[in-house]
Protein backbone atom coordinates (compact mmCIF):
# COMPACT_ATOMS: atom_id res chain seq x y z
CA UNK A 1 0.00 0.00 0.00
CA UNK A 2 1.18 3.73 -0.48
CA UNK A 3 2.72 5.15 2.58
CA UNK A 4 0.77 8.69 3.48
CA UNK A 5 1.79 11.22 3.59
CA UNK A 6 3.00 10.55 0.22
CA UNK A 7 7.13 10.61 0.62
CA UNK A 8 8.09 11.55 -2.76
CA UNK A 9 7.54 12.94 -6.10
CA UNK A 10 7.25 11.79 -10.28
CA UNK A 11 6.27 12.36 -13.30
CA UNK A 12 3.82 9.89 -14.88
CA UNK A 13 4.03 11.04 -18.45
CA UNK A 14 1.53 13.28 -18.46
CA UNK A 15 1.41 14.94 -15.06
CA UNK A 16 3.46 15.50 -12.02
CA UNK A 17 2.59 14.40 -8.69
CA UNK A 18 4.07 15.26 -5.31
CA UNK A 19 3.82 13.89 -1.49
CA UNK A 20 3.44 16.23 1.52
CA UNK A 21 6.56 18.81 1.49
CA UNK A 22 8.09 18.22 -1.64
CA UNK A 23 6.75 20.69 -3.63
CA UNK A 24 8.21 22.96 -1.77
CA UNK A 25 11.71 21.91 -2.80
CA UNK A 26 12.15 24.10 -5.53
CA UNK A 27 14.99 21.36 -7.58
CA UNK A 28 12.38 18.62 -6.92
CA UNK A 29 9.82 20.71 -8.91
CA UNK A 30 12.32 21.47 -11.59
CA UNK A 31 13.58 17.95 -11.71
CA UNK A 32 10.20 16.44 -12.23
CA UNK A 33 9.10 19.13 -14.95
CA UNK A 34 12.49 18.24 -16.79
CA UNK A 35 10.92 14.69 -17.21
CA UNK A 36 8.38 16.18 -18.84
CA UNK A 37 10.24 18.11 -21.32
CA UNK A 38 12.27 15.10 -21.96
CA UNK A 39 9.03 13.15 -23.02
CA UNK A 40 8.62 15.62 -25.62
CA UNK A 41 12.30 16.24 -26.67
CA UNK A 42 14.40 13.03 -26.81
CA UNK A 43 12.34 10.98 -24.89
CA UNK A 44 14.85 8.91 -23.73
CA UNK A 45 13.92 5.67 -22.16
CA UNK A 46 13.21 5.07 -18.21
CA UNK A 47 15.29 2.14 -18.21
CA UNK A 48 18.85 1.39 -17.99
CA UNK A 49 21.41 4.10 -19.54
CA UNK A 50 18.93 6.22 -21.00
CA UNK A 51 17.10 6.32 -17.46
CA UNK A 52 20.20 7.30 -16.12
CA UNK A 53 20.90 10.21 -18.48
CA UNK A 54 16.63 10.86 -17.86
CA UNK A 55 17.21 11.25 -14.12
CA UNK A 56 20.41 13.13 -14.80
CA UNK A 57 18.83 15.96 -16.87
CA UNK A 58 16.14 16.18 -14.51
CA UNK A 59 19.12 16.74 -11.52
CA UNK A 60 21.00 19.32 -13.88
CA UNK A 61 17.86 21.32 -14.48
CA UNK A 62 16.89 21.12 -10.74
CA UNK A 63 20.01 22.37 -9.98
CA UNK A 64 20.63 25.03 -12.16
CA UNK A 65 17.42 26.35 -11.07
CA UNK A 66 17.92 25.95 -7.50
CA UNK A 67 20.98 27.92 -7.79
CA UNK A 68 19.45 30.71 -9.83
CA UNK A 69 16.44 31.27 -8.36
CA UNK A 70 15.73 33.84 -5.29
CA UNK A 71 14.70 30.50 -2.84
CA UNK A 72 17.06 29.50 -0.57
CA UNK A 73 14.64 26.98 0.93
CA UNK A 74 15.05 25.89 4.47
CA UNK A 75 18.34 23.55 3.23
CA UNK A 76 20.04 26.87 2.88
CA UNK A 77 22.65 28.43 -0.08
CA UNK A 78 23.89 24.51 -0.72
CA UNK A 79 25.24 23.88 -3.89
CA UNK A 80 25.42 20.98 -6.33
CA UNK A 81 23.33 18.78 -4.11
CA UNK A 82 19.58 17.95 -4.87
CA UNK A 83 16.58 17.51 -2.20
CA UNK A 84 18.54 19.37 0.69
CA UNK A 85 14.75 20.64 1.38
CA UNK A 86 12.68 17.60 1.53
CA UNK A 87 11.68 16.12 4.42
CA UNK A 88 13.73 13.22 4.37
CA UNK A 89 17.26 15.72 3.26
CA UNK A 90 19.18 15.37 0.55
CA UNK A 91 18.97 12.54 -2.13
CA UNK A 92 22.02 13.10 -4.65
CA UNK A 93 24.73 15.34 -4.85
CA UNK A 94 26.40 16.28 -8.29
CA UNK A 95 29.57 17.59 -6.94
CA UNK A 96 30.34 13.95 -5.14
CA UNK A 97 28.28 11.25 -6.53
CA UNK A 98 29.54 8.40 -3.80
CA UNK A 99 28.63 10.38 -0.85
CA UNK A 100 25.12 9.02 -1.56
CA UNK A 101 26.56 5.67 -2.75
CA UNK A 102 25.90 6.58 -6.84
CA UNK A 103 29.21 6.46 -9.63
CA UNK A 104 30.85 9.46 -10.93
CA UNK A 105 32.00 7.24 -13.37
CA UNK A 106 31.29 3.86 -15.66
CA UNK A 107 34.09 2.09 -13.75
CA UNK A 108 32.88 3.04 -10.13
CA UNK A 109 32.20 0.45 -7.58
CA UNK A 110 28.72 1.85 -7.27
CA UNK A 111 27.68 1.41 -10.75
CA UNK A 112 24.01 -0.62 -10.37
CA UNK A 113 24.12 -3.31 -13.44
CA UNK A 114 21.15 -4.65 -11.82
CA UNK A 115 17.28 -4.41 -12.68
CA UNK A 116 16.29 -2.91 -9.96
CA UNK A 117 14.88 0.54 -10.46
CA UNK A 118 14.55 0.50 -14.13
CA UNK A 119 18.49 -0.50 -14.18
CA UNK A 120 19.53 1.64 -11.55
CA UNK A 121 17.84 4.90 -13.10
CA UNK A 122 18.13 6.75 -10.20
CA UNK A 123 21.95 5.75 -9.38
CA UNK A 124 23.73 5.94 -12.34
CA UNK A 125 22.05 9.48 -13.33
CA UNK A 126 25.61 9.95 -10.90
CA UNK A 127 28.00 9.75 -14.08
CA UNK A 128 26.58 12.29 -15.86
CA UNK A 129 25.63 14.82 -12.47
CA UNK A 130 29.58 14.70 -12.15
CA UNK A 131 30.35 15.42 -15.66
CA UNK A 132 27.64 18.71 -15.65
CA UNK A 133 29.29 19.64 -12.68
CA UNK A 134 32.87 19.31 -13.88
CA UNK A 135 32.09 21.14 -17.13
CA UNK A 136 29.78 23.69 -15.04
CA UNK A 137 32.12 24.73 -12.04
CA UNK A 138 35.42 23.09 -12.63
CA UNK A 139 37.43 20.56 -10.03
CA UNK A 140 40.44 18.11 -10.21
CA UNK A 141 39.12 14.50 -10.90
CA UNK A 142 40.42 11.25 -11.78
CA UNK A 143 43.69 12.58 -12.29
CA UNK A 144 42.59 15.40 -14.56
CA UNK A 145 41.85 19.39 -13.65
CA UNK A 146 38.83 20.87 -15.34
CA UNK A 147 38.38 24.03 -16.30
CA UNK A 148 34.32 24.72 -15.59
CA UNK A 149 32.78 27.02 -18.66
CA UNK A 150 29.86 28.25 -16.23
CA UNK A 151 26.42 27.85 -16.22
CA UNK A 152 25.12 29.35 -19.06
CA UNK A 153 27.23 27.40 -21.66
CA UNK A 154 26.83 24.33 -20.18
CA UNK A 155 22.84 24.57 -19.91
CA UNK A 156 23.11 25.82 -23.81
CA UNK A 157 24.98 23.15 -24.17
CA UNK A 158 22.82 20.21 -22.52
CA UNK A 159 19.69 22.06 -24.20
CA UNK A 160 20.89 21.27 -27.54
CA UNK A 161 21.72 17.70 -26.41
CA UNK A 162 18.48 17.22 -24.59
CA UNK A 163 16.30 18.26 -27.72
CA UNK A 164 18.32 17.74 -30.69
CA UNK A 165 20.72 15.44 -30.23
CA UNK A 166 20.38 12.37 -27.91
CA UNK A 167 17.70 9.80 -29.24
CA UNK A 168 15.35 7.51 -27.00
CA UNK A 169 17.71 4.52 -26.62
CA UNK A 170 20.91 6.90 -26.01
CA UNK A 171 23.57 5.61 -23.51
CA UNK A 172 26.59 7.17 -21.95
CA UNK A 173 28.85 6.42 -25.08
CA UNK A 174 25.93 8.38 -27.00
CA UNK A 175 25.90 11.18 -24.73
CA UNK A 176 29.92 11.95 -24.92
CA UNK A 177 29.37 11.77 -28.54
CA UNK A 178 26.70 14.22 -28.45
CA UNK A 179 27.89 16.52 -25.97
CA UNK A 180 30.90 17.06 -28.26
CA UNK A 181 28.23 17.51 -31.14
CA UNK A 182 26.60 20.35 -29.23
CA UNK A 183 29.66 21.76 -28.85
CA UNK A 184 30.60 21.92 -32.44
CA UNK A 185 27.10 22.83 -33.19
CA UNK A 186 27.03 25.71 -30.95
CA UNK A 187 29.99 27.43 -32.28
CA UNK A 188 33.78 28.29 -31.62
CA UNK A 189 33.01 30.00 -28.15
CA UNK A 190 32.16 25.82 -26.96
CA UNK A 191 35.07 24.26 -28.18
CA UNK A 192 37.15 24.20 -25.36
CA UNK A 193 34.84 21.24 -23.69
Amino acid sequence: STPCPYPNAFWNGSRMVYGQGYAAADDVVAHEMTHGVTSHESDLYYYYQSGAINESFSDLWGEFIDQTNAYNGTGGNVLWVLGEDLPIGAERSMQNPPLFNNPDRMSSVYYDSSEADNGGVHVNSGINNKAAYLLTQGDSFNGFTVTGLGMTKVAKIYYEVQTNLLTSAADYPDLYDALLQACSNLGEAYYRL
